[in-house]
């Protein structure tokens, strides 16, 4: 029997930023390197290193995570807020010195309705380490009928 897909698709970055401190020793820490990095100060540009106007105003790293095609979001969720409660002293330091840490979400649609439930347990871990869970949403390219 052909097992069904799954009605979404996701993609989630560990994303850090800093308003001081510069973010390089994130590398070292987590054993990854960045998609996208700077420091404070820099000169801002496109993610493809057209300059733009402006200064940054604050330290960035960030990092695209694993995903296996079997799992859902709750389970990659789950095993994510595990690998960074590895981190967990990192991770408190960071948000102590005035640091911030969110997950960044990408949840495609593949169809008109689907959902998904994070249970307490879990957001909890995530509280503890002081990360945030930033979803954004893609809708399917078609609209649904009307009935």
């Amino acid at each position: 029997m052909e097992q069904e897909s799954q009605p979404y698709r996701f993609k989630i970055s560990l994303r850090l930023t800093h308003p001081v401190a510069e973010l390089c020793h994130c590398t070292s820490e987590f054993g990854m390197e960045p998609l996208r990095q700077w420091k404070v100060g820099d000169a801002r540009t496109t993610p493809r290193g057209n300059p733009l106007e402006g200064l940054r105003s604050n330290s960035y790293w960030t990092v695209p995570l694993a995903i296996s095609e079997k799992e859902d979001l709750e389970a990659a969720l789950a095993r994510i807020a595990q690998w960074l409660g590895e981190h967990d002293s990192f991770m408190l330091i960071h948000a102590d010195s005035g640091g911030s840490a969110a997950l960044f979400i990408g949840f495609f649609l593949e169809s008109f309705n689907s959902g998904f439930l994070l249970e307490p347990s879990l957001l909890a871990k995530y509280s503890t380490l002081g990360v945030a869970l930033d979803f954004d949403m893609y809708g399917p390219d078609d609209e649904p009928v009307a009935p």
